[in-house]
């Protein structure tokens, strides 16, 4: 059967919640991934929960922000690497997988913050908890998509200039 050929707007919102419920139960081994489309559909009726990344130079006193620029449909700015948690893995395996993916680095200290924040944009509600992360990144490393800071650009995604304020305790 071929999901697009179903004429959903002929059933009721009761039929395409049931419809819908059913389906996700036949997903087997979710740890493996569920797909965008899935996730996508997901996210826009419950809150996905977000793991950010603060690379620090160091999580007791920060003095130094490692940050990488954005653009793409959702947002345009630099911003702090992170990531939706995957089915089974823990705060400190998505940190790690964060920094493993985004930055081929390897976590030497983490520390969480407390920072949390809600969030609902036009993919759906995100609910995001906030860590300081020492990595392997060299302090020399600079390129025109991720840079070292001492300060908040300002051209940093808003609500991560919310949580960065409220993390590191900067203006």
């Amino acid at each position: 059967m071929d999901p697009e050929s179903i004429d959903f707007s002929e059933m009721s919102q009761d039929e395409l919640k049931e419809m819908a419920a059913l389906a996700l139960k036949h997903i087997e081994n979710p740890e493996k991934g569920i797909g965008k489309a899935t996730f996508d559909a997901i996210m826009k009726v419950s809150p996905q929960v977000a793991i950010e990344t603060i690379i620090v130079d160091d999580v007791d006193n920060p003095t130094q922000i490692f940050l990488t620029w954005r653009e793409d449909e959702h947002y345009k700015g630099w911003h702090c690497a992170g990531s939706f948690m995957r089915f089974g893995k823990s705060f400190e395996q998505t940190v790690v997988d964060i920094l493993r993916r985004e930055h081929e680095a390897e976590v030497e200290d983490v520390k969480e913050t407390g920072v949390t924040y809600n969030r609902v944009d036009s993919r759906g509600q995100t609910i995001g908890i906030v860590f300081l992360v020492k990595s392997n990144i060299p302090m020399d490393q600079n390129t025109s998509t991720k840079k070292w800071f001492s300060s908040i650009p300002s051209n940093t995604l808003p609500h991560h200039v919310d949580f960065l304020k409220r993390a590191l305790g900067w203006e």
